[in-house]
């Protein structure tokens, strides 16, 4: 099985609260593509999932988010979760964080609602983007157009709901995503 992107390194932004399913598909595609998934978090040690119901596992923090740099990884996942968002949002270094993939032109990947992140760090101006209904005033606010569809890529940036009949679309999306930055760096 060929694995495209052995070597390159992607960060998933995560803090306890996250939607763990989207995390695991997640994390199944960087494995099957053959990158190596690092989780940054505000968290120490490790960091706790949500399972829709109620805590889900813990995973090992790769790297503490006051200490990350952008420039180390190829590419950034955000996943959903209201918890982990509403922790993610009280550290400037979020913002340096997702800004310095923005900026790059890096590819990035936000999973339902983590779409509201990305307008906390003032990173939708003047982007389509689109997620669940509930976060379309926030991102709309912060100068993004809203789609209303399910997934949208613009650019670099990915944006959508991975939940049910869309999950299997939007993972399709993320890995051609992530192809085509690859092939960008190949070209370079």
């Amino acid at each position: 099985m060929m694995k495209p992107l052995t070597g390159m390194k992607v960060a998933v932004l995560i803090a306890n609260g996250f939607e763990e399913k989207s995390f695991i598909e997640a994390q199944k595609l960087m494995m099957e593509m053959g990158a190596t998934l690092r989780i940054i978090s505000t968290n120490q040690g490790l960091v706790n999932g949500w399972d829709g119901s109620g805590w889900g596992h813990n995973y090992a923090v790769d790297a503490p988010l006051n200490t990350a740099l952008g420039v180390d990884y190829a590419a950034l996942i955000i996943a959903g979760g209201q918890r982990s968002i509403e922790k993610l949002k009280l550290t400037a270094h979020t913002r340096r964080f997702i800004g310095s993939f923005m900026a790059s032109g890096k590819p990035v990947a936000v999973m339902d609602d983590a779409v509201m992140l990305m307008a906390m760090c003032e990173q939708v101006d003047n982007m389509k983007v689109t997620g669940p209904d509930n976060c379309r005033d926030i991102c709309e606010q912060n100068g993004a157009v809203w789609t209303g569809t399910t997934m949208e890529m613009d650019g670099h940036l990915l944006s959508g709901i991975t939940e049910g009949d869309n999950q299997a679309q939007y993972f399709s999306t993320m890995r051609e995503l992530m192809m085509q930055n690859d092939r960008m760096d190949q070209a370079a």
